[in-house]
């Protein structure tokens, strides 16, 4: 791990009297649409895990609310007091990394990547850097991750397996390994996947989005089948959630495909935008806000925190 600076912000837990929304088995759809309320599906069948954990948040397509998902997740957990640790594996933009370098962590000295610890040039514990919020850490991505796929062997040793590996052998005591994938499925996502017990997706508008979902489960079960049999798909994000049939029906679809998974609507609000452009997490930008609750509520629901005092 590179030098420490202080993490002198907490990350605020949010008052238990906002609006949250209800927790339901299925959504009702024999009430009027304008009297429906979105809520959040919880499968009879589902449990929260306990810690550690390692989640990717993915799905085929940009664009459809990855990155939002996967901060507002880990500030979530580090809120509950769990060491996280968040993991940019986008080769493409580095959109997580752009976006958390003004805050998180210092411009001192060497920043070790993702892309050194796939080159041998870095352990997983010394790309990590902490960041100013207390209990979140991150390891940030490299343009030049997109190396890995056209390395050969002698420089990238079963980059599949590779991930999976490293987090076996690394020394840190962490809660949550929590990893924001690229919208393709490369050699740096499959050994994400590998390396992981819990699978996220977000989508947002249906159409294109439904189908990377399916493309990324064809693929999940071929990874289930073949190298990680504890890998298993947990929750769906609809990002940007409006309350209309669309979304309405898009949503029983999926519960019904995936009846052992979350079903998350993460409601709309200009906030998120804003909170992009500030370049903060919208837990720390408008901590009230609607899909800032929806991503709180449905972290307290993936993991336990019975084992974490205080």
């Amino acid at each position: 791990m590179t030098a420490l600076q202080p993490q002198t912000v907490p990350v605020p837990v949010l008052d238990a009297d906002l609006d949250f929304l209800d927790i339901v088995t299925e959504w009702d759809t024999t009430t009027a649409f304008h009297k429906w309320r979105p809520s959040i599906v919880v499968p009879a069948t589902f449990r929260s895990a306990n810690t550690p954990r390692t989640i990717v948040v993915g799905n085929q397509k940009g664009g459809v609310g990855k990155t939002i998902t996967s901060l507002e997740l880990a500030m979530a957990f580090a809120a509950r007091g769990l060491r996280t640790r968040l993991i940019d594996a986008d080769p493409q933009k580095a959109a997580l990394t752009v976006w958390l370098r003004e805050t998180c962590y210092p411009e001192v000295g060497p920043r070790h990547t993702l892309r050194d610890v796939f080159f041998g040039q870095a352990t997983l514990a010394q790309a990590t850097h902490p960041t100013i919020y207390r209990g979140l850490y991150f390891i940030p991505s490299d343009p030049d991750l997109s190396d890995v796929e056209s390395a050969n062997s002698s420089k990238v040793l079963s980059p599949e397996t590779l991930l999976r590996d490293a987090l076996r052998a690394d020394t840190g005591e962490w809660d949550i390994n929590l990893f924001d994938l690229g919208p393709n499925l490369d050699k740096i996502s499959i050994s994400a996947l590998i390396a992981a017990q819990d699978l996220v997706i977000a989508i947002q508008d249906g159409g294109l989005e439904v189908e990377g979902t399916g493309n990324i489960i064809t693929t999940v079960n071929s990874i289930k089948e073949r190298m990680n049999p504890d890998l298993a798909l947990r929750a769906i994000f609809f990002t940007d959630f409006k309350k209309d049939s669309l979304h309405r029906k898009i949503g029983q679809e999926m519960s019904k495909g995936f009846p052992d998974a979350l079903i998350v609507p993460a409601r709309e609000s200009t906030n998120a935008g804003w909170s992009t452009l500030n370049k903060r997490p919208l837990r720390m930008y408008a901590p009230g806000d609607k899909p800032c609750l929806d991503y709180d509520r449905a972290a307290g629901l993936l993991i336990s925190t019975d084992q974490k005092a205080g």
